[in-house]
């Protein structure tokens, strides 16, 4: 099934939107995500944006190797395939009905990622490896330009669905802007050679984001699941033109889980290895921004959010950074080597 798309043309020319507003956070509550139809966006952007990490992708080992920052928990530059190792989700997994459980998967993620800070940061932070400066890979002149093109325009779409998503939950329409502002946002595209595996091998394990939320542009593979509110598995079909937008952990904070993180999962399917057959690269590339909560920020229900039992005994107060840091941890990429 596709999902449900949301037109931000009224909202970017000034019109009366309040419907779109509203839809938009039904959306989410109901789906954990969207498609979302921007005009600013333009294919061509994505496409050389896509071309160039197959390129990057496609490289050896030892060279990918040479961009990576483990000291800095990952968050700049390459992270190794078998690096990141899902968060144990088993008691929300359990719940399922069995023809809606993840893919049985043990152990870490086959998928490389490459991270691409974007936009301007705090002068200081309690949180200096949150703020690294970027890695620019050796062999590729046009990275800063095509990275940021494209991380631009996908920035400037989170920002337009925080303001629309205030709007529609009835909060103030910079409530979530203003939290935003110099966070530590991530251009961060994952790739796996489809090649490599088989049919039914798990790419990135069932799992959720750590961040506000999460933007993809359409990947030129299929693979991607998610979870409704239901709990319902479905394939992930995003529109021609059109990114998805998932709802990610700082959001659900800030709602007092009126709005639930997005669980999902990248596995290899048949119709991936059949597009192999067809695509230049076989490399499956996400084309994926992480919109962060900026790090000194206090992570709080908003609004008349935080007057929920729900809120008062699941969502106590939290820096940012310091969440950030725990999910990290859970995940792997904190105190590696």
């Amino acid at each position: 099934m596709e999902l449900p798309v949301i037109d931000l043309n009224a909202f970017l020319q000034g019109s009366r939107c309040e419907e779109d507003c509203r839809n938009l956070a039904n959306v989410l509550r109901q789906y954990g995500a969207a498609a979302i139809y921007d005009p600013r966006v333009e294919q061509r952007d994505g496409d050389r944006f896509l071309d160039m990490m197959e390129r990057y992708f496609e490289q050896p080992t030892e060279v990918k190797l040479k961009d990576a920052r483990p000291e800095l928990y990952y968050q700049v530059g390459v992270t190794p395939e078998f690096t990141e190792e899902p968060r144990d989700n088993s008691a929300y997994a359990e719940k399922l009905s069995t023809k809606n459980k993840p893919t049985p998967f043990q152990g870490k993620d086959c998928k490389w990622r490459f991270q691409w800070r974007m936009g301007p940061r705090p002068e200081c932070s309690k949180y200096p490896e949150l703020e690294a400066e970027p890695v620019i890979p050796q062999g590729f002149p046009e990275w800063p330009t095509i990275m940021n093109t494209w991380g631009e325009k996908l920035l400037a779409t989170g920002f337009a669905i925080a303001e629309m998503l205030a709007f529609g939950l009835d909060l103030p329409r910079d409530a979530f802007v203003r939290l935003l502002s110099r966070g530590s946002h991530l251009l961060a595209p994952t790739g796996v050679d489809v090649d490599k595996y088989e049919v039914g091998h798990v790419v990135a394990g069932f799992h959720y984001d750590l961040n506000f939320i999460t933007l993809h542009g359409k990947a030129r593979y299929p693979g991607l699941f998610i979870w409704t509110r239901e709990g319902i598995r479905i394939p992930c079909k995003v529109p021609d033109g059109c990114l998805l937008v998932q709802v990610g952990a700082q959001l659900e904070y800030l709602t007092g889980g009126y709005l639930e993180k997005g669980f999902h999962e990248v596995v290899i399917t048949e119709q991936a290895k059949q597009k192999a057959k067809e695509c230049k690269s076989h490399w499956r590339v996400s084309s994926t921004l992480f919109v962060h909560v900026q790090v000194d920020s206090i992570l709080q229900p908003l609004g008349h959010f935080q007057h929920n039992e729900l809120a008062k005994q699941y969502y106590s107060p939290i820096e940012a950074g310091a969440q950030v840091a725990q999910e990290l941890q859970a995940i792997q990429l904190k105190n590696t080597t």
